[in-house]
Parts: structure tokens; C-alpha cells; sequence
């Protein structure tokens, strides 16, 4: 062994003896397999539709160009196909411009890396993805003009801004997310906006807003949380990502002309990686397609109905478990309130959902060994204490499903609170020994 494997090693075992080991497991979750994927952000389920299948396969067959792009989109790799996809997100998502990147953490790092300048501030939610963190660890902007905000508070945003001094020309960037992967919980984006433009004037803004898990899902045919509430104008950056619910992978930067010019000749995970594969660009295409369809709208309101049947079977059980051992994160306000569009209701259902509990490993085995697949999440994924379960939902699924989920989640609260009773029975059994009084016999001379 090298003292580089020597010395990762002990890395290694420090993150295990802290519980927090991560390991590539694979399982069967094709159509034949007796598991069912509560992991996967598959949200509407197109990976395993019919039609779409039939629509990509169709389309392959029938194109002239199908494999890689052969390069960079600087060099080989710019084709007439990219720029035709790129327009159509432009007027899907009603944006003035928009760039493909070849994933959603690609282009976050692209931005944040070199849009704000060292004489910005960049204001962000504490739970913003990772890939914000990672681009501004290689942009300009100092730590200390790097300011976090509660989560989904607009009060500690208020706080914060009111901080800034602004200098001349500085630009404050904030960082948000529609809707969060871990909590399951949407922004309060209007609100957020509103506090925004009470301290920072609107010359001096660029808001940008993650739509990853959101894409798809929310708004006319997917468009959105920003197209649903009109909030185009006052969010200038928009980051819609392809690899969850659109069953397909990369993402697209929505933005102005001026930013997607300045990205090109600046942003080096863009200049520097082989550009989608037209196999993508056409599968992204036809799950367009799909997404405009009826097809696509009878997905999203299966997603909603089975969200809020979860919800109602998980609202009992939670009710009568000890916080110690399951619950869910902290309850956001609603955060839609003056919402007037159909596929936007003021406190929309969430596909996802986090189970907080000290041990996420013992109910992620638990479950497993009844069928399911629910992925353990643990710090620094999460913040200490906030360990938990994640659940996804797909369209797909039944509510029979759901029902057999939920009582597997009911049995391990039930054996885990037996467990607990009887370790505390035990330590106390333990503890009256130890304090009983010491006879001393004293032998006879």
C-alpha cells in the first residue's frame, strides 16, 4: 500500500466510524423485479413509458446523426440540432435565451464560478444544492461576501440584506431552489422576490432559481414554478434540469442573451466538455413531446394524487410516534399564497419526502427487507441532527403500494420503541444493582 492509499484509508475509516460511509449499491428495479424504488426521481415515471419509448426509438431510427457529438460545443460538437433544442426551451419555458449543459451540476458550477465578480455579494437559502457552494469556491466572490439566509425566511433574508452595503457597480446575487430534494419543500419564491426588491434595487439584482425537481412536474405542461406564477421578469437566471422527473439527462441555463454569450467564452466545464449526443437531444425531444401531451398532464396529477394520499396515511402514524424516533422537517408557510393557476395551488403536493430519524440505516434495511428501496441520507449531506430517509414518489406507482410502504414504516416504529423500552428497562434494572448497599462481613477472631 502507498502512503497516499495509507493516508486516504484513514479518511476512509474516520467517515465510517462517524457513520457517514457511502457506498455505490446497485439493485434490480426493472419491470420484473420484486423491489419497489422509493429512491429514484423518476417523478412522472417516463423512463418506463410506453409511449415515449416507442416515439425515441422511432426517431432514432430515422435520424442521421445519433451517437456522440464528436466534441465541444466550440469545436465539432455545436450542431444545428442543439441550437434548434435550445430554442424551443427558449420558448417553452418563455425565456430570452437559453444554453444546454450536460448536467445541472455543470451548469450551476459554470455560473457561479464567473458571473459574480469579486465586488458582489452572493445571498443564498442554507439548503442551496451543493453545486452553488462548489461554484463560488472557484469564483471571485470572498467568503465574506457569501451570506446565507434561514431556510425559506423571508424575515433572516430581510436580515441579512439589510447588512449589504452596496458599492458602486456590485451586483447581489441570490441563490434559491423551487423545490427542495431533501425537505420536499418549496420556496416562497413571490415573497422571497418581494424582500429582494425592498432592499436591493432591481439594476442591482440577478436571481437565480434551481428548478431541478420542479421541471416537468409544476405549471402549464411542466414549465415551471416561475412560469407558473409569472415571475419571469424579476428572476433572471433559471436553471431547469433534465435527469429527474423528464426521464432524459442534462439541463438548460435560461437567461439572458448577454449571460449565454458571457458563459460561452467564460464558463470552462462548457468549453472544455464533449457537448450532448444527439441519442440525448432527440430523447429529450420526444419527452417534450410527451410532457405537452395528455399523457403528460394525466402523469403529473397521478404524481399529486398519490402525494396526498402518503401524506394522509403518514399524518396518523406520525402523530402518535415520538419525535425521537420519526418526523418530518420543520412545516414551511404556504408557499404559494396568491397562486391563481390550476397546476400551481397555493400548497402544491410534493413528490418528495424526508423521515427524520436518528437511525436512517436501521429503517433503510428494514424496508429493504420487505421490498422496498429508501436511500439512508446523512450528514454532510444533511446537517447533523437532521438525519433521515428520503422518499420519492412516481406516477407509476399504485396506492396498494403506498398502503404496504406505510404499515412497513408502522412495524419498524413498533419494534423500535420496544427495543428502546427495553434497553431503558435494562439500564435501569442495571443502575438499581449498582446503587443497592454493600453487607460487609466482618470474619470472627
Amino acid at each position: 500500500m502507498t502512503d497516499l492509499d495509507e493516508r486516504l484509508s484513514r479518511f476512509i475509516d474516520e467517515r465510517k466510524s462517524k457513520g457517514r460511509f457511502r457506498k455505490l449499491r446497485e439493485y434490480d428495479t426493472s419491470a420484473n423485479s420484486s423491489l419497489i424504488d422509493f429512491s429514484s426521481n423518476d417523478y412522472l415515471s417516463l423512463t418506463s413509458s410506453p409511449a415515449l419509448r416507442q416515439a425515441y426509438l422511432a426517431r432514432l431510427a430515422e435520424s442521421p446523426q445519433v451517437l456522440g457529438s464528436t466534441g465541444s460545443r466550440l469545436l465539432s460538437g455545436g450542431t444545428p440540432a442543439h441550437h434548434v433544442l435550445e430554442d424551443r426551451f427558449a420558448s417553452f419555458f418563455n425565456s430570452p435565451s437559453a444554453l444546454l449543459f450536460n448536467s445541472g451540476w455543470d451548469a450551476n458550477v459554470s455560473f457561479f464560478s464567473t458571473a459574480p465578480q469579486h465586488d458582489d455579494w452572493v445571498v443564498y437559502d442554507e439548503l442551496v444544492h451543493a453545486s452553488v457552494h462548489s461554484g463560488l469556491r472557484s469564483s471571485r466572490v470572498k467568503q465574506e461576501r457569501r451570506l446565507a439566509f434561514k431556510h425559506n425566511d423571508p424575515s433572516s433574508l430581510s436580515d441579512v440584506l439589510r447588512a449589504i452595503q452596496y458599492p458602486a457597480g456590485g451586483t447581489v446575487f441570490l441563490a434559491l431552489e423551487s423545490l427542495y430534494s431533501m425537505d420536499g419543500d418549496f420556496a416562497p419564491l413571490s415573497q422571497l422576490l418581494d424582500v429582494l426588491d425592498s432592499h436591493v434595487p432591481p439594476s442591482k439584482q440577478c436571481v437565480v432559481l434551481d428548478e431541478a425537481h420542479s421541471t416537468g412536474v409544476y405549471g402549464v405542461s411542466g414549465r415551471g414554478i416561475v412560469r407558473a406564477l409569472g415571475e419571469e421578469g424579476r428572476v433572471a437566471v433559471r436553471l431547469m434540469t433534465f435527469g429527474k422527473a423528464v426521464g432524459c439527462s442534462g439541463a438548460v441555463l435560461l437567461c439572458s442573451p448577454t449571460i449565454r454569450t458571457f458563459l460561452i467564452n467564460f464558463a470552462r466545464p462548457l468549453i472544455f466538455s464533449t457537448a450532448l449526443p444527439h441519442s440525448t437531444l432527440i430523447s429529450l425531444s420526444c419527452a417534450f413531446d410527451l410532457l405537452e401531451s395528455a399523457e403528460g398532464e394525466r402523469r403529473r396529477l397521478a404524481l399529486f394524487t398519490l402525494s396526498r394520499y402518503l401524506d394522509s396515511l403518514l399524518a396518523p402514524l406520525l402523530a402518535e410516534t415520538p419525535r425521537s424516533v420519526l418526523s418530518l422537517p420543520p412545516t414551511s408557510p404556504t408557499p404559494f399564497p396568491q397562486s391563481t393557476c390550476p397546476s400551481l395551488p397555493p400548497c402544491p403536493p410534493s413528490p418528495i419526502l424526508g423521515l427524520i430519524t436518528p437511525t436512517p440505516h436501521a429503517l433503510s434495511a428494514y424496508l429493504l427487507e420487505r421490498g422496498f428501496i429508501v436511500r439512508p441520507v446523512v450528514p454532510p449531506t444533511v446537517p447533523p441532527g437532521m438525519e433521515r430517509v428520503r422518499i420519492c414518489l412516481r406516477a407509476d406507482m399504485g396506492t396498494e403500494v403506498l398502503d404496504s410502504f406505510v404499515e412497513g414504516i408502522r412495524e419498524w416504529v413498533k419494534t423500535s420503541r420496544e427495543q428502546s423500552e427495553r434497553t431503558v428497562s435494562s439500564n435501569q434494572n442495571t443502575s438499581m444493582i449498582q446503587k443497592r448497599p454493600r453487607i460487609e462481613v466482618k470474619a470472627k477472631l
